[in-house]
């Protein structure tokens, strides 16, 4: 923490039941009873109640034990006396409207604060600036271990090669939910590997039913979290799926994936895909290409957003309207820099090294479609998680 937190600033996370999924992941996921955590560049603080004292013996820093509500309060205003009553104080609160970060609820926080502003008061100190944490909670999920990132890869792999088996034996005439049907077919078959890495349970990276979203023809167009439908693959037709999975390990970890492939219907007679066809996955390819190579270490969201999206308009071909990309990890759309456009509460946030975000533009028009990698940050660009697609899928 003593990277992230400024010198005279706290960090509180406080929990009941677990209700805090930063508090689990960060601190410990052993309390049961309310708990109350003060990370600090100085020292960090953990105070557990004497019921769960046998469970949180293995803490980075002062482990305190209390017994009653009281006693919690007592202990957290000798912290923050300790600690010289820092002027900024943060807390599990999202200031950009972001519901995965926005944990701590209005009663919790007016407990935690009503509190520290009555103690700085008794003790004749200044009010201390109450601030969301969320960039620090942005920074430590952003930011991937190796075994994150091996893990994440296997995560990616396994989608890709679900994706390219079901390419293989989509026919036409299959409708959008046929598809989804094929797929979860092909997912049903577990590779060995899986034991290997002690993998235990793998699930799909969203709902089952949009898992993959699937669209064909003149259904690109719609938005792109349209479900699938009863409309048929015909000759002629693009198709596109947005698809990954979960995977969950022994440890309790788990990691997602979320990737996108498209195809071409042959019409009778044709050999290759049209120009019009090939010249929409050339920009897609090309477009993604120019987000792999300049996802770096400290590039803000908006950035990266703006040179993807300017490679499909300046092609011609509309904007789309979503974000170009988000980070990936023990959730597809994990908390984090938004690679979207300039004025996105969260794309003014940089990328982070060994960070995994996903570059997804999309050509939305009738027969249109979108290709989307995920792509692992580091000093000289991105590089991918799996194999790229490098050609359209041809569907007979």
């Amino acid at each position: 923490m003593k990277n992230l937190i400024d010198e005279n600033a706290v960090w509180i996370m406080y929990s009941s039941e677990n209700c805090d999924p930063y508090f689990s992941k960060f601190v410990t996921d052993k309390t049961i009873v309310p708990a109350l955590c003060v990370l600090s560049n100085k020292k960090n603080f953990l105070i557990s109640h004497s019921l769960d004292q046998e469970n949180v013996k293995y803490f980075d820093g002062e482990l305190l034990t209390y017994g009653g509500e009281n006693s919690l309060l007592e202990n957290m205003r000798n912290i923050l006396k300790t600690l010289n009553f820092p002027q900024k104080i943060y807390l599990n609160y999202s200031d950009k409207m972001d519901s995965q970060i926005d944990v701590l609820g209005y009663g919790t926080y007016r407990f935690i604060t009503d509190n520290i502003l009555r103690l700085y008061k008794q003790s004749g100190k200044p009010a201390p600036v109450f601030a969301s944490s969320d960039f620090l909670i942005y920074s430590l999920l952003d930011t991937k271990s190796e075994d994150d990132i091996f893990y994440l890869r296997l995560a990616a792999v396994r989608a890709s090669e679900i994706l390219k088996t079901s390419f293989k034996r989509i026919k036409i005439g299959m409708t959008e939910n046929q598809i989804l049907n094929l797929v979860h077919s092909i997912f049903k078959f577990k590779p060995p590997y899986f034991k290997k890495y002690g993998i235990v349970y793998e699930e799909f990276s969203w709902e089952k039913q949009l898992c993959p979203i699937v669209l064909v023809g003149p259904n690109i167009k719609k938005g792109g979290h349209t479900g699938p439908s009863n409309d048929i693959l015909r000759p002629g037709y693009t198709v596109y799926m947005d698809f990954g999975v979960k995977i969950h390990l022994k440890s309790g970890k788990k990691y997602s994936s979320d990737l996108q492939r498209m195809g071409y219907a042959l019409k009778r007679n044709e050999r290759t895909a049209p120009n019009d066809v090939q010249d929409i996955f050339s920009t897609l390819y090309n477009a993604v290409e120019l987000g792999i190579k300049n996802c770096k270490p400290g590039v803000k969201g908006y950035e990266i957003d703006k040179i993807v999206r300017n490679a499909i308009t300046e092609k011609g071909y509309p904007n789309y309207n979503h974000a170009t990309g988000h980070p990936v990890g023990e959730l597809a759309h994990s908390p984090g820099t938004s690679i979207s456009p300039q004025g996105h509460k969260r794309s003014g946030l940089n990328l982070q090294k060994n960070g995994v975000y996903t570059i997804e533009p999309r050509i939305q028009i009738k027969n249109g479609g979108s290709i989307e990698e995920m792509v692992l940050v580091t000093e000289t660009g991105g590089v991918t998680l799996c194999p790229r697609q490098e050609k359209i899928y041809l569907i007979r």
